[in-house]
């Protein structure tokens, strides 16, 4: 069971996710004809011969085989569905809230060991109207305040591409972060902010590559040693009312952006920032940003700002304090020869 859990002052977030064990054993429920081992799909996309697209779901008999795209829930969850009520506990301030949510994951092609950077413009146009259409289904669902989307792609490859979608219960840290500095630098300067730095950065030294509609940049002052945003060049606050040709135009931008990070950092994670559609006051200008790092799970942590922990800290210190006190007794008996 997983929970999410706040530092006693401060507003980031822990997820104790114990033993977390990402790997698939055994064939891949992901790949082209595992349909029947995987659980059914709540979205299925799938070309026709005329090039027509057709969304589809799975039930539980009916599963669908010449697919090009689908959703399906993760293997090694993140967080629990269905709801739950919060632990108490005698931790001063804070309480702990299980981890509460969904986790899903889009598989982007049938083909095993393909990295999404590797994929053409058209496969990368049906991930985003995919992140799109099952983002606005999310949202339906009671309990579920923001959908966060992330990927990671790890330069030793051999494992199926996935992009990951949590229905969240709350914002998270960083976004929530990011939504207060947009607010408090377009009071003080009256314009969005990420208008100003898209109009800043283009064709400045730190521009990487833009077209008509969207920029890719190196930011002013990088988390990491390799970083880069992709954001609208226009002021556009809502991502899933993109258009195909939106859609079309962004995968121009991003997909270059994610194999020229790839090449250079080799590991990264690709993280959309968008505004939660439950909360009608939120309005940031969406981006894209792309991280270098080993962290694995550096989508959540690192770009949400939700920090993964495989066990829980009592577990940890019940070890750290066997060691600590024999250490301790060491000391004291050193001290009295």
């Amino acid at each position: 069971m997983s929970e999410l859990r706040k530092d006693y002052l401060e507003d980031y977030v822990a997820l104790v996710a114990p033993r977390r064990v990402r790997a698939v054993e055994g064939a891949c429920p992901y790949c082209r004809g595992s349909e029947k081992s995987a659980p059914p799909s709540p979205v299925v996309f799938r070309r026709g011969e005329n090039g027509f697209l057709m969304r589809l779901e799975e039930g539980e008999e009916d599963r669908v085989e010449d697919w090009d795209l689908k959703v399906l829930p993760y293997h090694a969850p993140l967080l629990t569905d269905g709801p739950q009520s919060p632990k108490e506990l005698t931790v001063p301030f804070r309480k702990a809230d299980p981890g509460a949510g969904v986790h899903y994951v889009i598989v982007p092609t049938p083909e095993h060991g393909l990295k999404l950077s590797q994929l053409d413009v058209d496969q990368m146009v049906l991930v985003l109207l995919a992140i799109q259409e099952f983002g606005k289904d999310l949202y339906q669902r009671k309990g579920i305040n923001y959908v966060a989307i992330y990927y990671e792609e790890r330069s030793e490859g051999g494992e199926h591409p996935l992009v990951h979608v949590l229905g969240l219960p709350e914002v998270p840290p960083a976004v929530e972060r990011e939504y207060q500095a947009y607010r408090k630098y377009l009071k003080e300067i009256g314009t969005c902010p990420l208008c100003v730095i898209a109009e800043v950065e283009k064709s400045g030294p730190r521009e990487l590559l833009s077209n008509e509609e969207y920029i890719s940049i190196f930011p002013w002052a990088p988390m990491s040693p390799f970083e880069a945003w992709v954001l609208p060049r226009s002021h556009r606050m809502r991502f899933y009312r993109l258009t195909l040709p939106n859609m079309t135009a962004l995968a121009q931008i991003l997909l270059p952006t994610m194999r020229a990070m790839s090449q250079m950092a080799h590991d990264y994670c690709a993280v959309f920032y968008t505004s939660s559609l439950k909360r009608s006051s939120m309005n940031i200008h969406w981006s894209v940003r792309l991280h270098g790092g080993e962290d694995a799970f550096a989508g959540i942590s690192s770009g949400y700002g939700i920090r993964i922990m495989d066990d829980t800290p009592e577990d940890r210190a019940k070890l750290m304090a066997k060691h600590a006190r024999k250490a301790f007794a060491d000391i004291v008996m050193g001290d009295r020869t």
